[in-house]
Order: C-alpha cells, then sequence, then structure tokens
C-alpha cells in the first residue's frame, strides 16, 4: 500500500510542474529564425545563385537575408549592412526589369 500511494504521490507532483516547453520559449524566443549567425562579408554577385528576404513575423523578430551561392553553400547576410541593401535593390530592380517568358497556346485538333 505505501508504494502505490508514494508513486501515486510522485506521479501527482510530476504533472503540476510546468512543462519544460514553456520554459525553453521563454529564454529563446527566435526558435523560429532561419538564420542563426549572421555576416557582413561580401559575397560577390556572380557568386550568388539565390536571394531571400525574409521579413520579421512567424516567430522570428528579425528581418533575414539568405543568399544560396552556386557552390551550394548558405550564407546568412546583416541585413542592415549597406551592401546588402545595395544587392537588394540592384536585384529587384533587375528582377522587375525582367520580362515573362511568352505562352504559346496550340489548338489541339
Amino acid at each position: 500500500m505505501r508504494f502505490t500511494l508514494g508513486s501515486l504521490l510522485f506521479m501527482l507532483l510530476a504533472c503540476s510542474l510546468p512543462p519544460v516547453h514553456g520554459v525553453l520559449e521563454a529564454y529563446n524566443t527566435n526558435l523560429k529564425c532561419k538564420c542563426i549567425q549572421e555576416t557582413s562579408a561580401f559575397v560577390p554577385v556572380n557568386h550568388i545563385d539565390k536571394l531571400q528576404v525574409f521579413p520579421p513575423g512567424n516567430g522570428c523578430p528579425n528581418k533575414e537575408v539568405i543568399v544560396w551561392k552556386k557552390n551550394k553553400s548558405v550564407v546568412c547576410l546583416n541585413p542592415h549592412s549597406k551592401w546588402t541593401q545595395k544587392l537588394i535593390k540592384i536585384l529587384q530592380r533587375n528582377a522587375a526589369s525582367t520580362r515573362p517568358a511568352p505562352v504559346l497556346r496550340r489548338r489541339m485538333k
């Protein structure tokens, strides 16, 4: 009888403790950020394969700029550095100036 009472008290104590997940969220609020470390190092434009800009939100309070290089490496850039902002403007201008590919429609007979 003592063993059962002790195990029930232990289970009651374990259930009344706050969950560990809540403790982790209190200390590490950016669990959904993709960039752990950012760099301000220059990346040549001809080495860039893809660039993505993620605005703050969805669990991450930071603006994130991620560059995929042609050698398959991924670099997180500091969005506040001047050359990163110039790079984003240049690539946005180039993306806006490119025309979409023509669509050819064939008639089915």
